[in-house]
């Protein structure tokens, strides 16, 4: 048997409002755009490698920050094969008796979200097995762990000339990280099944559309972030309180609505092609356990903020870490 370890990378609509989302969305909230994949041999080194790039046919445009991540743009898939040939592609390059591993659960979730969309059910794999799920448990981690993180936790040093959210480096890292495993073979009692890809509507949620600005500093000192709107009522509000930074993307504070209680708002970063930062934000009513832990992050907030800024004399650029940023985020049902 040969073990095949296996990494995708996929698309995803530019807009949840989009006419494409809205008609297929709820089917194919991802499309996949690249299968890189690396076979071990008898000693678990990688060894021959495959990287198949795939034509998207619903969300044809690249989003902005899958093309910065991956390198994967319009251009460079209008060639490629859909995504039946690449899957009967990689297939045929598997060979018969084999297994295939991954890192973590997202990629089998949006393969077979794919397969069942593109209705390639006569295209037979066999279970994907966890790498990740191995990993954390050998390490006696409470967290699954990144790629990188666990790279640098077995001190493995990322080559210079391969960049992550390629699908073949990846997929190759990953190979490297699986061999430094003391029982290889353990992965097998981690067979994934898919998870349900959904994107949530709330009828008592409000989102607007993206909007510019210079600095991650400036969103949140406009008047979109410092007055949300009641999700109900449409009452301008006043925030409860400063904005948490809960990854440098995203970021969460509390307002009052007279009429309606709490309200949760969330503010999400991305940077366009042109460097701006677009900042999108969602309020929605809020839970007690909400507000308790935004007021709890808000008071160790400021005191980390005064110890940097003793020891450093500045506080973190938010622009910086926005760009440097590994965002990835699944909406499992």
């Amino acid at each position: 048997m040969t073990y095949i370890v296996l990494d995708l990378e996929w698309n995803q609509p530019i807009s949840y409002q989009s006419s494409t989302f809205r008609k297929v969305g709820d089917k194919l909230m991802f499309e996949m755009i690249q299968i890189g994949a690396v076979k071990l041999d008898a000693n678990l080194n990688p060894g021959e490698a495959i990287s198949i790039p795939i034509a998207p046919t619903h969300y044809v445009r690249i989003h902005p920050r899958i093309r910065r991540m991956t390198g994967l743009d319009s251009e460079t898939l209008a060639g490629a094969p859909a995504f039946r040939e690449a899957l009967q592609q990689f297939a045929s390059w598997c060979g018969d008796d084999y297994t295939l591993l991954t890192w973590g659960i997202d990629d089998v979730s949006v393969l077979y979200q794919n397969i069942h969309f593109f209705h390639c059910e006569d295209i037979v794999l066999p279970p994907l097995c966890d790498i990740q799920r191995l990993f954390s448990t050998v390490h006696n981690l409470k967290d699954r762990s990144g790629l990188k993180t666990a790279m640098e936790l077995v001190n493995i040093t990322p080559d210079d000339t391969m960049s992550f959210h390629n699908a073949l480096n990846d997929a190759w890292y990953t190979a490297i990280v699986f061999k430094t495993l003391p029982d290889p073979s353990a992965v097998l009692n981690y067979p994934q099944e898919p998870r349900q890809l959904i994107h949530s509507r709330h009828i008592t949620r409000e989102k607007t559309e993206g909007e510019a600005f210079a600095s991650v500093r400036d969103g949140l000192a406009s008047e979109t972030a410092i007055h949300p709107v009641c999700p109900r009522c449409g009452r301008v509000l006043a925030l409860d309180g400063e904005y948490i930074k809960q990854s440098a993307d995203k970021y969460i504070a509390v307002a009052k609505c007279r009429n309606h209680g709490r309200i949760l708002i969330r503010l999400r970063f991305r940077i366009d092609d042109d460097g701006k930062k677009i900042m999108s934000r969602t309020t929605a009513p809020a839970t007690s356990a909400n507000v308790a832990y935004i007021h709890t992050k808000q008071l160790q907030n400021q005191q980390r903020q005064a110890q940097y800024l003793e020891s450093h004399g500045s506080l973190p650029d938010p622009d910086e870490e926005l760009l440097n940023a590994d965002v990835s985020s699944m909406p499992f049902d």
